[in-house]
């Protein structure tokens, strides 16, 4: 099984080419489950992950966006194996560089809805915790997938920061 993880990409190059001025990330959470995964994509400013805490916090959270810049990332689901019928036409190919060919199909669940936002008028202070956003995809996997949140391994995703 695949470790579930939330890797954060830096704008450095952007910020050397003068492109940007402050320093931002994009976060690509992944959960991973024997069925499938969930991905959720947003930027933040500051990453605080402490050597000796295994919570990670995230701050000045907003949305990441689509290739054309004004569209949210949504929720992402890779299943395994065809889903519900909807409106939606999946085609199965490979998922993060994975042998293995997923469907890929979107729900609408922006990040504003997710409860483990922590919102504030001081954009700083808007704020996700890893553990409650792990938690949180926990249980949309369970719900999609069908399947007791006890079958995701894990407490929490493995940050990496670039």
């Amino acid at each position: 099984m695949v470790q579930s993880y939330c890797h954060c990409f830096s704008n450095q190059e952007e910020i050397d080419h003068g492109v940007a001025t402050q320093k931002s990330y994009l976060a690509f959470a992944v959960l991973h489950g024997n069925k499938g995964a969930v991905e959720f994509s947003f930027r933040t400013s500051y990453v605080d992950n402490p050597s000796q805490s295994t919570k990670t916090r995230f701050y000045r959270v907003s949305d990441a966006f689509e290739d054309d810049q004004t569209t949210p990332k949504k929720v992402r689901i890779h299943s395994k194996s065809p889903l519900a019928q909807d409106n939606q036409q999946p085609e199965e190919k490979p998922f993060l560089r994975n042998t293995d060919l997923y469907y890929s199909y979107s729900i609408n669940l922006p990040l504003h809805k997710f409860r483990c936002l922590h919102d504030n008028a001081d954009d700083y202070h808007r704020t996700i915790y890893s553990k409650e956003l792990f938690d949180e995809m926990k249980a949309i996997y369970a719900n999609i997938f069908k399947v007791d949140v006890s079958e995701v391994d894990g407490e929490d995703f493995l940050v990496l920061i670039d």
